[in-house]
């Protein structure tokens, strides 16, 4: 149903081609995963290319998803075209969304083989970039660009290299009853991870990089144990730079306080376990792990960068400091891991915000409205409202 008309919105056939690779997981990934579900369960048919062995192609084929294995290392390989124009032509495609540049030459090259459906490029950063290369891969092979924010859609658009008309922002949603878990959950956890039932814990969720600044946060770290020696400090994730935060870990003798843990799947399980979530950043978009956390009734200490404060309201429902300010982000997460009372208020406040502005139906009725105004024509300058 077209939410705007009341008219009935006709099926559509969507094929996502994810250029990353190996066990590659990030917020686009999910984004695109919940998305895609999102649709089938309205009607829709989504198929996916990938690379082989690509941790993206084995949870598309574990949701019963149709899938292709291409390599997709080299933007205007013949053979590989082909395959995907096969593929679109095999599956009835009408749209197809792909992330990167790699994958909008990828995706727009082989859908020109194919008869030229609409091929829409999901932003998770600000992506764009300036350059005669770039500009004919936006002129010649992308037709839309769905970004996670009205500031990240200011952004891009300030850069100059799309058509304003072809950016739209559709924020990210949750399912917030997937994150409310009985106490038990979180005493498991707790066990599990051998953190005391009472001791203040901040978890940190995300991929081992530079973009993160796990360095700074352990630096920040040293300073919170001396104000509230009792508190504990949670990083999930994994990436290239894991050997060198334990080493960074242990050099400051955070060894019995923080604890990383590696790729977790029970993100929930841990932000019930949780008083607070910290993020460091010194780049995001609008982070899904936030609005999880907010979705578990927790509150957030982040940095103030991408569109986090369309997220996170400071003082009510987080704390947002400045990126790269290890005195500032010390003092908001000694106040919050200090004053749990406090901390529980804000973590209230949180839910009810993320179920009032985030929840995955609305972002999945906006993107099929979306998605459906491109099959009809391209050049459409706004979706249709929820």
């Amino acid at each position: 149903m077209d939410t705007e008309t009341g008219s009935q919105i006709a099926p559509l056939s969507v094929l996502i081609v994810n250029p990353m690779g190996g066990d590659g997981w990030g917020g686009v990934e999910r984004w695109l995963m919940d998305v895609s579900r999102g649709l089938r369960d309205r009607g829709h048919r989504i198929c996916s290319a990938g690379r082989p062995g690509s941790a993206w192609l084995a949870r598309c084929e574990s949701h019963g998803i149709p899938t292709l294995a291409v390599p997709l290392r080299a933007d205007f390989n013949l053979r590989q075209a082909r395959q995907i124009s096969r593929f679109i032509g095999e599956q009835g495609v009408d749209v197809v969304a792909t992330k990167l540049h790699r994958g909008i030459r990828a995706a727009g090259f082989a859908a020109k083989l194919s008869g030229a459906p609409p091929v829409v490029a999901f932003m998770g950063l600000v992506e764009t970039r300036e350059g005669l290369r770039y500009r004919l891969t936006y002129e010649l092979f992308l037709d839309g660009v769905v970004t996670l924010s009205d500031a990240m859609r200011t952004e891009i658009i300030e850069r100059g290299a799309l058509d304003p008309a072809s950016v739209h922002a559709i924020p990210y949603g949750v399912v917030p009853d997937r994150y409310v878990l009985p106490d038990a959950e979180r005493v498991a956890a707790r066990e599990e991870l051998g953190i005391p039932l009472d001791a203040p814990l901040a978890v940190a969720i995300g991929r081992l990089n530079t973009q993160k600044r796990f360095d700074l946060l352990l630096e920040t770290w040293r300073s919170v144990r001396q104000r509230v020696p009792t508190a504990h400090l949670v990083i999930a994730g994994t990436g290239k730079l894991g050997p060198q935060l334990v080493a960074q870990r242990d050099r400051l003798g955070l060894g019995s306080s923080a604890h990383l843990i590696g790729f977790r799947r029970d993100v929930p399980r841990l932000l019930a376990a949780s008083d607070t979530l910290v993020m460091s950043s010194d780049n995001e978009g609008l982070p899904m792990v936030i609005l999880e956390t907010m979705a578990a009734g927790k509150p957030v200490v982040t940095t103030l960068v991408g569109s986090i404060a369309e997220q996170v309201v400071d003082g009510e429902t987080g704390t947002l400091v400045p990126k790269g300010d290890t005195a500032a982000l010390a003092d908001a997460l000694t106040s919050m891991l200090g004053d749990l009372d406090r901390a529980r208020e804000m973590g209230r406040a949180a839910r009810e915000r993320v179920c009032r502005l985030f929840p995955l139906d609305l972002c999945v009725r906006r993107t099929e409205a979306y998605l459906s105004s491109l099959r009809k024509g391209r050049g459409v300058s706004t979706p249709p409202a929820p």
